[in-house]
């Protein structure tokens, strides 16, 4: 049977989410697929490999599909569409896998957590744009601000992970982006409409 490591790491996500990281073996994931161990090893090293990419496919979905951007009235707002994009990824795959992605990370850096080059361009634009529009009032470098935007969320995210998925992730994050861009006043309730 022909299988593809694409193949492999879909399988493993569903089984991971059905019955969690750590109930799931690498055995149950070759008989799931009807491969030996060995085939498994030829694609991936090790069990943490299938999860390392779970942003690179959020990110990659999103910077796909940017006609999203367009149905918002302000760049402001576009900034909640993605955030709030990335916010619902990482709730769909749940506290479980991203707690074990962390641990993985902090074992060694698989730089799963790195600042992605086409997502970075993107939100660097339309935080230059809102600043001109003076939607954002904080006047510092657009990349500065969304790199303190992205260490926010991965703060957040962590501490998400770590409450067990019991924390107010979107509030908190929103809260804290209002805050750091200097959002205009007209705008700063908008975030609630992306609860």
């Amino acid at each position: 049977m022909k299988i593809s490591k694409d193949e492999i790491i879909k399988t493993a996500l569903y089984m991971f989410l059905d019955k969690g990281y750590t109930q799931v073996t690498i055995q149950d994931i070759c008989d799931q697929l009807g491969i030996t161990k060995p085939t498994f090893y030829n694609y991936i090293h090790a069990k943490e490999e299938l999860i390392l990419g779970l942003y690179d496919a959020t990110i990659t979905s999103l910077v796909n599909n940017t006609y999203q951007l367009v149905d918002v009235d302000t760049h402001y707002e576009q900034l909640l569409v993605i955030f709030s994009h990335l916010i619902k990824e990482t709730r769909k795959y749940g506290y479980d896998l991203f707690s074990q992605m962390f641990i993985a990370n902090l074992k060694e850096n698989h730089h799963s957590f790195d600042m992605r080059d086409n997502l970075t361009a993107l939100m660097t634009l339309i935080i230059k744009k809102a600043q001109d529009k003076k939607e954002i009032l904080n006047t510092s470098p657009p990349d500065v601000l969304y790199t303190a935007l992205a260490h926010a969320y991965t703060g957040y995210e962590a501490l998400w992970c770590i409450n067990k998925g019991e924390s107010d992730f979107e509030r908190h994050f929103f809260e804290s982006l209002n805050a750091i861009v200097m959002v205009s006043d007209e705008l700063k309730g908008k975030y609630q409409q992306y609860l």
